[in-house]
């Protein structure tokens, strides 16, 4: 809400004004507006009026600190410190809200302006605050859902049909501008003079190639085409020209190749036809060879070759021979091998980006790299622009291909995207010509200069900046030398304060989050000529840290390892993150560019006394992914820097890469590999919490998918190390260190499984057929150092990851170790033991814990025996050779029966039981019997009737009479009965026959008549009809035989109810189920003398440690010397006052003291859950 709207007037010398509001506010903003305008709609005769049009504001704003809510009620308040908070806006003219953050926790009654201005017109937004307490109620409110806005059209140049119109609409805000083609190849290609700039017919000054009129040498030729040819240059002239240059080639002059090299170079940019002019006349076969290839001869065709026509014109047989030959000549420098290789590169991936602008499937990744490699020098990427807008056959295959459908969202010059289509491949060609016209016209409106379209023009940059896919090609091009000389002019002297210095600030303050820019030295130069308090945007402490930085890159590779091998570096802060990105990227370039690669650098640091880089690197891993876990805790994280967040996990990227680079030059111990192990854990779960739990900026989701696949990446690596010490191999260590810390409470406990369970699945080694013996080493060596602490992570799984991790390690074990086999019996010692918690006799929170359990071992067991499962018949096989595994799965299923629940996975389990015939047990196979016939009990199962009574009836036939339990059985047929009858459908006739066979087969076992328990006479007389009017000719007769034996008998037994899949329960019974049992207390039974502690030592009499042999009584009184005498005795003696010494390591390796355990098994540990925690 609007607070105050004031016209602001200093007063006296001091040219200080205030604005006092009536209650404490938290001021929001503060909008400024310029001589003129008309602020409020509603208010017509409110006319603003600022004066200058540019000027500093000094803005005080008094501190008031506001009542917590946690303040008791009725304690004096605080006493308000006079305490002013100082700011500084600086305002460049128009209208401009500035916005203010003044936390929750202070107001403001009083705002003091400060600054060289007459009159300044405000309004100043917020909301007043109350003195009272805020309420400790708790209300929740849904998150803030962030909902990106898409660029506008005019600016989103990816779906444009003309990428370059932004730029020609930019140009025409400058009176009497030149074309665009000519604004490219002044500011890019052929810089004008400084006399030129002067000149009234510039920048209309060409070479004129018409008054060449005598014989010309090739130094005159090359001099000539210093400034651009005219577009409407004649052919003749330009043929009379490309002669006269041919005929100056002589064979006996060594300066050919460098002045031809030189024509080629200027001409490239200019016209297509005198190119092809130049082509057709000049023989290069004459003109260069091995000896002549000079270093500058070969970075003028390097630019030259930009070109798409001298490119085609050089990629021959020939010159590719004379490159080979120069590169190995015995004198040939590193660098000019180096330039060599980037024309044969570069010669090549002309052909492949041709292609790529027609072809869907070519290779787009290539082409990308090369234009990135094109942005990277001013010259080349000046004569690859010309090109592209000049060559209409080039433009036209780039503005006819597919459209674009979605946004410019991806970093396509980034190796690792595979799935780029045609369309977001033209899409980003096209936003990478308009980018780069926009960047022609600054030059241009900068070099002159003009104020309104150089502002126009940065704040187009500045906003690209925000906007994936612009973002990396904008700062890219913006690291070009040019580019970042006038970045450096524009935040020098920038007071009173304007625009373009503002926007030249925030464009650097987004161009230092990538560390690549501190790689430019003229960047470099750039952030290290600024002075203290010089700048308008960026705030002094903000200088101070990209000074850190700049004094990091210029330092070179020796600065970069002393930066990362600090020994009190100081907190994580946005400087030290910003220091230790810009040293791993130096030193990430120097393993790139240096033959030598990780030695040359950890030579490097030798020569300075450093051998720890690696240990260093991964102990500044280790500390950043804590620093990012806080950020994720359930905990509230502390205030951090503003996208500081993003920053860790771009840094944790570098730092993984960097150590997955130097780990075949280091020597790991055991220690190493878990602090490295600990710190890619880390940042995985943070990346993994960025991608899948919160809404997150695409920026920060960008950086989360780097980080996360450094992670993948460096562990990967040091898995496939080498063995570092029998029998412990470092997938034993790797993998015992990811398990371990599954076991630990923080943070989300099952979004740290789920991530746990990724991390192992990706390295463990795939199943092949192809590797089936190392494979099984493998397992060999590894499973058997890992198994406890597999085998509990394997227990804290859901049902899903359980059976995918089963699956593959019974895979890789093939039958080596018998995986499987232990794993079953694994999951029926576990059932069994939690089957009697199934039971009444505990809580309810217990029993539904245990309920839920059982039925997730039944679940694992179901899906992993299945036959769709791969191994599903080595599963079931097991449970012939498991010792009691029949009895295990009685043991569970009667416990089910007895508690009265059922699930879905216990009738699927059954069906695979019946189907095998595994079990000869008669106890087992009528427990599945029963366990068939009370499905159908349950309404919710929907089970098959003629499935179950056939099961149960073809089961019950292979046990003994003597073994039958009839009571149970008739019990389950009764209840079984009851709930057919229930049902409103109609008794199928399949079904009924199933039914008949079964009770008639019951009846036979009878020996007399006999109740049915559950069921009514009503339904009964209806199910004996219903026999009698159905029955098939097979089963005629079996219903008066039934009707004959069985007798229905009414009872009010409790229905069986289906297992939820969830529990609910309140905080206080989550804490008592996690409470371990204690004793009852109770008095201490009285020991003997010989019992307590005492009767440890030969006491003659045992009184003589306690009494003076000469007192009778109670009271100690010692005579003479009848203490000393008392310790003279030799059961005195005996007695010590402390035990043995022992030696550190000695009382390191003993087991710890002792403590209270429960006397009887408590639910919590057979459950697998957590150490108890306080809640509170």
């Amino acid at each position: 809400m609007l607070l105050q709207w004031c016209n602001l007037t200093p007063y006296g010398s001091s040219k200080l004004a205030a604005i006092r509001f009536a209650s404490p506010c938290r001021v929001q903003s503060v909008r400024i507006f310029p001589t003129g305008a008309v602020p409020f709609a509603t208010a017509p005769l409110v006319v603003a009026r600022t004066e200058p049009e540019a000027f500093f504001m000094d803005v005080y704003f008094n501190a008031h600190p506001l009542p917590s809510a946690s303040q008791a009620e009725g304690k004096p308040k605080l006493k308000t410190p006079n305490a002013l908070i100082p700011t500084v806006i600086p305002y460049a003219g128009g209208q401009v809200e500035f916005a203010v953050n003044m936390g929750a926790d202070f107001a403001t009654r009083l705002m003091i302006v400060r600054g060289d201005f007459e009159t300044v017109s405000m309004a100043i937004y917020g909301e007043p605050i109350s003195d009272t307490p805020p309420s400790t109620s708790y209300e929740p409110q849904p998150l803030p859902v962030l909902n990106s806005v898409s660029i506008s059209p005019a600016l989103d140049l990816a779906k444009s049909t003309d990428p370059t119109n932004l730029a020609r609409q930019l140009l025409s805000l400058i009176s009497h501008a030149p074309s665009l083609n000519l604004v490219i190849r002044l500011m890019f290609c052929l810089k004008p003079p400084n006399d030129d700039w002067d000149l009234p017919e510039f920048p209309h000054l060409y070479s004129d190639l018409n008054e060449e009129d005598i014989d010309i040498d090739l130094d005159s030729a090359f001099r000539c085409l210093s400034r651009p040819v005219a577009d409407d240059i004649s052919g003749d002239a330009l043929q009379r020209f490309g002669e006269k240059i041919a005929e100056a080639i002589s064979p006996t002059d060594n300066t050919r190749s460098y002045f031809i090299a030189g024509i080629l170079c200027r001409s490239a940019s200019q016209h297509p036809d005198f190119v092809h002019v130049l082509m057709q006349n000049i023989d290069l076969d004459r003109v260069f060879d091995a000896s002549t290839l000079d270093e500058d001869t070969i970075l003028a065709l390097l630019d030259a070759s930009t070109n798409p026509d001298i490119a085609r014109l050089l990629d021959t047989d020939w010159f590719r021979a004379i490159l080979e030959s120069a590169q190995e000549l015995p004198a040939a420098e590193p660098e000019i091998r180096k330039v060599i290789r980037r024309l044969t590169d570069r010669l090549r991936d002309w052909k492949v980006f041709e292609e790529a602008l027609s072809n869907p499937d070519g290779d787009f990744t290539s082409a990308v790299q090369f234009m990135k490699d094109i942005g990277s020098e001013e010259k080349s990427f000046g004569i690859w622009l010309s090109c592209m807008t000049t060559h209409e056959e080039l433009l036209s295959t780039v503005l006819n291909g597919p459209p674009l459908e979605h946004d410019l969202a991806r970093v396509l010059w980034d190796a690792a995207l595979t799935d780029v289509s045609h369309a977001d491949f033209l899409g980003f060609v096209k936003a990478y010509i308009g980018v780069a016209c926009v960047l022609a016209v600054y030059a241009w409106s900068d070099s002159l200069p003009n104020d309104h379209c150089r502002e126009r023009t940065l704040g187009v940059l500045r906003l690209w900046q925000d906007v994936p896919g612009y973002r990396e090609i904008v700062n890219h091009l913006l690291l070009l030398r040019q580019m970042t000389f006038r970045l450096e002019c524009m935040t020098m002297d920038n007071d009173p304060p304007a625009m373009p210095g503002i926007h030249a600030e925030n464009i650097i303050l987004n161009l230092v989050n990538e560390p690549q820019c501190y790689l430019s030295p003229h960047f470099v130069k750039c952030i290290r000529s600024w002075q203290p308090f010089s700048l308008t945007y960026i705030s002094e402490e903000e200088r101070i840290s990209l000074e850190r930085a700049a004094a990091v890159a210029e330092d070179g590779l020796h600065g970069a390892i002393d930066e990362l091998v600090k020994s009190d570096p100081g907190p994580l802060n946005t400087g030290r993150v910003r220091a230790l990105r810009v040293a791993i990227a130096l030193i990430q370039c120097r393993v790139e560019e240096d033959e030598a690669g990780c030695l040359g650098v950890l030579q490097t640091g030798w020569k300075e006394d450093v051998y720890g880089l690696f240990f260093s690197v991964v102990d500044t891993a280790f500390e950043v992914g804590q620093e990012l876990n806080k950020q994720f805790s359930l905990t509230m994280p502390p205030p951090t820097e503003r996208s500081l967040v993003e920053q860790f996990l771009l840094l944790s990227d570098q730092l993984l890469r960097l150590v997955a680079r130097l780990e075949p030059f280091a020597v790991m111990t055991s220690r190493t590999i878990r602090r490295l192990v600990d710190a890619a854990l880390f940042v995985f779960m943070a990346a993994d919490s960025v991608l899948h739990v919160i809404s997150t900026l695409p920026s920060v989701y960008a950086s989360g998918v780097r980080a996360k696949q450094a992670c993948l990446h460096v562990l990967g690596i040091l898995l496939g190390s080498t063995v570092i010490a029998a029998p412990k191999t470092r997938s034993a260590v790797i993998l015992r260190t990811l398990l371990q810390k599954s076991r630990i409470v923080e943070g989300d406990p099952c979004q740290r499984i789920r991530q746990i369970f990724e991390l192992v699945s990706f390295l463990l080694p795939t199943p092949s057929p192809d590797f089936v013996e190392s494979n099984s080493q493998w397992m060999l060596s590894t499973l058997p150092v890992i198994l406890d602490d597999l085998e509990n992570f394997l227990y804290i799984l859901d049902v899903d990851q359980r059976c995918e991790l089963v699956g593959q390690l019974i895979a890789l074990d093939d039958g080596a170790l018998n995986f499987g086999e232990w794993f079953i019996q694994q999951e029926l010692m576990r059932m069994s033991d939690l089957s009697r918690f199934v039971m009444e006799g505990q809580t309810e929170h217990v029993r539904a814990m245990a309920q839920q359990t059982v039925n997730r071992h039944i679940q694992t067991l179901m899906r992993l025996m299945s036959p769709s499962s791969s191994h599903g018949s080595l599963c079931m096989s097991a449970l012939y050779v498991i010792p009691g595994a029949g009895q295990a799965i009685s043991d569970v299923m009667a416990a089910f029966l007895n508690a009265r629940v059922y699930s879905y996975s216990l009738l699927e389990f059954v069906r695979l039981l019946a189907s095998s015939s595994v079990f000869i047990d008669p106890s087992v196979n009528l427990v599945i019997a029963l366990t068939f016939i009370r499905g159908i009990s349950v309404p919710e199962l929907h089970a098959d009737i003629s499935e179950a009574f056939d099961h149960a009836r073809e089961i019950l036939s292979t046990i003994d009479s003597a073994a039958l339990a009839l009571d149970r059985l008739l019990w389950e047929f009764g209840h079984c009965l009851s709930a057919i009858a229930n049902s409103e459908d109609p008794i199928d006739p399949v079904d009924l026959r199933a039914i008949v066979s079964t009770l008639h087969w019951l009846c036979e076992k009878l020996p007399g008549p006999s109740d049915l328990p559950g069921l009514s006479w009503d339904k009964w007389d209806t199910l004996c009809e219903a026999f009698e009017n159905q029955a098939a000719p097979e089963v005629e007769g079996f219903s008066k035989t039934i009707k004959g034996k069985l007798t229905p008998l009414p009872d009010s037994s409790s229905p069986t109810r289906m297992i939820s899949d969830t529990v609910s329960m309140s905080t206080r019974d989550l804490e008592l189920l996690l409470q371990p049992s204690v004793p009852v207390p109770s008095t201490p039974k009285r020991k003997s003398p010989s019992q307590d502690i005492l009767g440890l030592v030969a006491l003659s009499p045992p009184t003589a440690l306690l009494r003076s042999p000469a007192i009778s009584g109670l009271t100690k009184m010692y005579t003479r010397n009848d203490f000393r005498e008392l310790r003279q005795t030799p059961s005195a003696r005996q007695n010590t006052s402390r035990l043995p010494s022992m030696h550190v390591d000695e009382f390191e390796l003993t087991s710890s003291s002792p403590i209270i355990e429960p006397t009887i098994g408590h639910p919590v540990e057979a459950f697998g859950l957590a150490p108890p925690f306080n809640l509170a």
